[in-house]
């Protein structure tokens, strides 16, 4: 197939474009359910139950790979259906089983959410290009702020009358579908080029350094959320409403990104991703020392608005780090595959830093985590700059 032409879609394709995004989400609708689930089956262990939150995770980390070689086979929207199909295996709870059929259909969920999680941005990327492809990408990061919010309180209502009614919430996948089946364009499979087939290169060091920001980003940055109402409750600051306001607080600015995202990108320009992620080490920097309530919310507002246009700002990013459009896929699929191992691996890469740094302060997380992306911004901001300076010397 011929690459696909700069053509202008509708209000519609671009609701089912957005619609992809909302199935990144749907994992948060059964974890207000955990603590029923625990007593149904009373001889199931602790880490027995929380497996069910943790597998998407793991699952994430090996499908999202094989999201990228799935789609040099079949079209975009032929991989989301097929993301579609394993995600809705999901609601079988809803209606019987014990344990092991849960975690079995965990293990069939999170397949399909490791394949849909970078499909979500593939199929912007596919669709749109220039500025709109950017205004995209962020409301799509605003979509998914939203949708967290939303699925989450939407799967605790569920449970109070029933922890197997929170598996129903996956019949949200239904209308996605449609949506998708009978409105999002198929542009087939996009072939490599008879130069990148002689080059023999794919992928450029921009991908690679994305992978790496990436990585260690989603290592470090999870101790926010994490640890925002141990904090708040466990110093006597707030109760836990104020600690769940706080997060309200970083969900509505992160929102709010989302929709100004273009904006910031277009004042950013090449810096984007560097003053982005500076946010959320000015965020991680106001929350190591808040001694009060108002610090915290400022925190979150900070953290929301550097959180909402990294996210964008990085996958647009690795995005762009390919040879030819074919492969745009599979990088996205790489960079995604790299933030999930982060935040896989977040506890126990700050465990080891504490360690071998012997941290013992209370607020040790936020304070690895504020030096480390600070700095890292910081040196990403020079980077760029010497880079531009070269560019003008050549």
């Amino acid at each position: 197939m011929t690459e696909k032409t700069n053509k202008k879609y509708g209000v519609m394709v671009k609701a089912a474009t957005l619609s992809v995004a909302l199935l990144m989400y749907t994992t948060s609708m059964t974890t207000p359910a955990l603590a029923e689930i625990a007593k149904a089956f009373p001889d199931a262990s602790g880490e027995t139950v929380k497996l069910i939150g943790s597998i998407p995770s793991l699952m994430l980390c090996v499908f999202s790979l094989v999201s990228g070689w799935l789609t040099r086979k079949i079209s975009i929207k032929k991989a989301i259906l097929i993301a579609s199909g394993l995600i809705f295996v999901g609601v079988l709870p809803a209606f019987f089983g014990d344990m092991n059929f849960i975690l079995f259909t965990r293990v069939v969920f999170g397949a399909g959410y490791g394949l849909v999680f970078p499909l979500a941005s593939a199929v912007v990327t596919d669709l749109f290009d220039g500025s709109e492809k950017d205004a995209m990408m962020g409301w799509k990061s605003a979509v998914g702020a939203l949708a967290g919010v939303v699925f989450q309180s939407l799967g605790g209502i569920l449970a109070a009358y029933s922890w197997r009614l929170s598996f129903l919430g996956f019949l949200l996948v239904i209308p996605i579908v449609i949506l998708v089946l009978f409105v999002l364009p198929d542009t087939g499979v996009h072939k490599t080029t008879e130069t990148v087939r002689t080059r023999g290169s794919k992928y450029t060091k921009t991908l690679y350094i994305c992978c790496v920001v990436g990585f260690l980003l989603n290592a470090v940055q999870f101790s926010y959320m994490q640890n925002m109402a141990l904090f708040i409750t466990g110093e006597h600051i707030g109760t836990a409403i104020d600690a769940a306001n706080v997060l309200s607080t970083f969900t509505a600015f992160s929102f709010l990104a989302g929709l100004i995202y273009v904006g910031f990108a277009k004042i950013g320009r090449q810096y984007t991703p560097a003053i982005a992620i500076l946010l959320v080490g000015i965020a991680f920097g106001i929350a190591m020392v808040a001694s009060s309530k108002p610090l915290f919310f400022i925190s979150a507002a900070v953290f929301g608005l550097g959180f909402g246009f990294t996210n964008p700002a990085l996958t647009l990013k690795a995005a762009s780090g390919v040879t030819d459009k074919s492969h745009t896929p599979m990088a996205i699929s790489i960079y995604v595959c790299c933030t999930g191992i982060g935040q896989f691996s977040s506890a126990y890469i700050l465990k080891f830093v504490r360690d071998v740094l012997n941290i013992t302060a209370a607020r040790a997380d936020w304070q690895i985590a504020c030096a480390s992306i600070l700095s890292g911004s910081v040196i990403g901001i020079l980077c760029i700059a010497l880079s531009g300076r070269k560019k003008e010397n050549v």
